[in-house]
């Protein structure tokens, strides 16, 4: 199942019950790793190459895949139910009964698909990049966010055009430029009342009982990427919640080489450091 890489890391795939080949890179001995990366990104564009997983490495045995049709992973791309399944396949095939699982972006609603389906494989769960919108009832109480806009949104922007990322190591979570377009066809008002509805549609339908969560939970947003729109809900509900919020920092430049603060990296390291367990 595991080859050594060319490269940096080693790498390895393994075979969903569909029959797709699915990439993935791995890091460490310890403690499992799963990490989840977002919309057109990669395994390692989201975690290695920024420098998480390699810290993470250093106490645990990090994991990151790359999504059906994402990297260097086969398919075509489905939602997020079924790249929950996907992680969870893996789990199974790896012999991994229980992990801490981060999620960026479009990570994270996968993620709250695992959630939903199997609370037990879990440590801890971070969201990175994403959370999990407010119930209709409590919407209209959460606090406005920052607004602005990250001062080095448009020079991270740039260097992903300009660059030809070799394939597996996309950087994706373009989030602002899929809103632009959405707000073009549909208007400012209508692509916000989608967004919410997609939100609380994943929140609620899914039947996630946050206040049911038994095991601690973290997220990570910039500020200018709706950390309490995104964060209220879980800092209500969840018993064991850890909110981190990177100043200055939007949906990009928050997880991007050259960018990433080290806010990030030592947060969410000394998170799952902390909920290792013992023995």
């Amino acid at each position: 199942m595991a080859d050594s890489a060319p490269g940096r890391w080693p790498e390895g795939y393994f075979t969903g019950r569909d029959g797709t080949r699915l990439h993935y890179v791995y890091a460490g001995e310890g403690v499992p790793v799963i990490l989840i990366h977002g919309a057109r990104g990669s395994a390692i564009g989201n975690w290695f190459s920024n420098g998480i997983a390699p810290r993470l490495a250093q106490a645990n045995k990090v994991y990151a895949i790359d999504m059906r049709g994402h990297g260097l992973s086969g398919g075509t791309r489905h939602g997020h139910l079924h790249m929950a399944q996907d992680v969870l396949e893996f789990m199974d095939q790896m012999g991994i009964q229980k992990a801490h699982v981060a999620g960026y972006s479009m990570g994270g609603g996968v993620m709250l698909q695992m959630l939903a389906k199997a609370p037990e494989r879990f440590i801890t769960a971070c969201f990175q990049g994403s959370g999990v919108t407010e119930t209709a009832a409590w919407k209209d109480k959460v606090p406005p966010d920052v607004e602005g806009k990250d001062p080095d949104q448009e020079k991270a922007e740039a260097i992903v055009r300009a660059r030809r990322a070799a394939k597996g190591e996309e950087v994706g979570n373009h989030f602002e430029k899929l809103r632009e377009g959405l707000s073009k066809v549909v208007g400012e008002k209508g692509a916000k009342a989608m967004e919410d509805m997609a939100g609380r549609f994943q929140a609620q339908l899914l039947g996630v009982d946050l206040s049911r969560i038994d095991f601690p939970v973290m997220a990570i947003n910039g500020e200018y990427d709706r950390p309490n729109a995104r964060t209220h809900r879980l800092a209500r509900e969840v018993k064991d919640f850890t909110n981190v919020v990177l100043p200055g920092k939007g949906h990009l430049t928050a997880m991007m080489a050259g960018f990433i603060p080290d806010l990030y990296i030592d947060s969410y390291a000394a998170f799952v450091a902390r909920h290792n367990p013992k023995g």
